[in-house]
């Protein structure tokens, strides 16, 4: 089972729950310890041993192969430059003992790193009202609104200057809603992602109006490649390109199985290219266009596999799936950026591969004293070169890592910290899924303020002046 499996369910789950009166759901998180021969380079490097980090590995481990096929072996960073105005690089500043849910609307600046905090979401009355994911923007065009998954199982959309509801979507709770990129009143999504209610079209709503229009009926085309095609869907987990104006999803049937792939062009309205399934791969768990454009991803779960606009030339890239985001490099070109969470020779790293070479790079080791789930949002296409990293499900309390957003620049592994998050994390409901908007000049993120429950909100971070 793929880590996105052990966290994630699929939010006509979340509606069926409401219409149950289901008030709490378990999921269980598994977090993949290093084995032996990493803890004891972890010791060795330290100079100490610390007992939470200290857990039973396999006696014996076989290690996958260096690089997968075809990509190129990994290189280390050098140490970056440190601006003296930010707190970078492994900094443990615990949060703060006195800190407290702080009112609505309210900026305040985190405890340690001095970044204006805000809490945008209350979920008084009902389960949660949370982002809905570190790969789906938050925020519009303009950074006037954001949207929130409630826990009535809707999607509500709110003035982010005052927090005022603006409306409840009328879209279906598995609708994979993206904003427009350009804008700010248009979200684009599909029916839905089941035989009862998904499509072959592609849809917008006007969030002022709340009309809806079909922008894109793919349903002759890729029937006639795919005869037994219901219906369209990335599982939530996939995005535009930065445009807006290529896509991928996993074509299924009425069986609920993929059988095939898609990438479209919404701008010229063509199909770029049709695909079966990889038969070695497992399960196919997600699918993405990068944000070029150039490049379609997708993950399996025994694989994560990237290949041209078109559907040729796949190319593994790591013999697994796991948290992750498609970034842009600081030139402009896609990324790859994930946490390999493998015995291999890159586990415990956050990894970034360029998509045109395959060429890897280590960015920091996270089983160095340290060991946490972690979510990647590359969605800051204004300022490429950078990602966020959240931080949850500490195994080692008082690491470094422990409930943290920060920023990290591809180019140097130099991690800038931004806010801890207060958050205990308990399930998937209060993972903190923080996201960057296209500016990088705000991140989303959840927090459930200690209360270890579903409660989720969404809380804001003013992002500094980056190098």
């Amino acid at each position: 089972m793929s880590e996105h499996d052990r966290h994630r369910r699929t939010t006509a789950d979340r509606a069926r729950d409401v219409a149950l009166g289901v008030t709490s759901v378990v999921v269980l998180t598994m977090v993949v310890i290093p084995a032996a021969a990493d803890a004891a380079r972890s010791v060795e490097a330290s100079g100490r041993i610390d007992s939470a980090a200290v857990v039973s590995a396999p006696a014996e481990r076989v290690d996958p192969p260096t690089t997968p096929t075809g990509s190129t072996p990994s290189a280390t960073l050098p140490p970056p430059d440190v601006p003296t105005d930010l707190v970078t690089g492994f900094d443990a500043t615990p949060p703060s003992p006195t800190w407290t849910r702080p009112a609505l609307f309210v900026s305040s600046p985190d405890p340690a790193y001095g970044s204006l905090v805000r809490r945008m979401t209350s979920a008084d009355g009902t389960r949660f009202d949370r982002n809905t994911y570190s790969r789906r923007q938050a925020e519009n065009a303009d950074g006037t609104m954001f949207f929130t998954y409630h826990g009535d199982a809707v999607y509500r959309v709110y003035d982010r200057a005052s927090g005022d509801l603006i409306r409840i979507l009328d879209i279906h709770p598995d609708s994979e809603p993206q904003w427009h990129p350009t804008d700010p009143d248009a979200i684009r999504h599909i029916a839905g992602s089941n035989s009862y209610v998904g499509d072959l079209t592609y849809l917008e709503t006007s969030v002022g109006s709340g009309q809806q229009r079909t922008i894109a009926d793919l349903t002759t085309r890729v029937q006639a490649v795919f005869p037994a095609a219901l219906y369209l869907a990335d599982k939530a987990e996939g995005s535009p390109s930065a445009d807006g104006n290529r896509l991928a999803w996993m074509v299924h049937d009425g069986n609920e199985d993929a059988i095939g792939i898609v990438s479209y062009d919404l701008a010229d309205d063509e199909i770029l290219g049709t695909a079966t399934l990889d038969p070695t791969a497992g399960r196919l768990d997600w699918v993405s266009a990068s944000p070029t454009g150039e490049y379609v991803m997708a993950g399996y779960v025994d694989a994560t596999v990237v290949l041209d606009a078109d559907l040729t030339r796949p190319r593994r890239i790591n013999d697994k799936a796991d948290h992750s985001d498609i970034a842009l490099t600081a030139a402009g070109r896609d990324a790859y950026v994930y946490i390999d969470f493998s015995a291999g020779a890159d586990g415990g790293w956050l990894m970034s591969v360029e998509l045109d070479t395959l060429a890897r790079t280590r960015l920091f080791d996270l089983y160095d004293d340290a060991n946490t789930s972690v979510h990647v949002s590359g969605k800051g296409y204004d300022r490429p070169g950078w990602v966020v990293v959240s931080t949850y499900n500490c195994k080692v309390p008082g690491a470094w890592s422990c409930e943290k957003v920060f920023a990290v620049e591809l180019a140097t592994g130099l991690i800038v910290h931004l806010a801890h998050t207060y958050n205990c994390g308990d399930n998937y409901w209060t993972e903190t899924h923080a996201v960057v908007n296209r500016s990088f000049t705000r991140v989303f993120f959840n927090s459930d303020a200690g209360s270890c429950g579903i409660d989720a909100e969404v809380y804001e971070i003013e992002v500094p002046p980056l190098p």
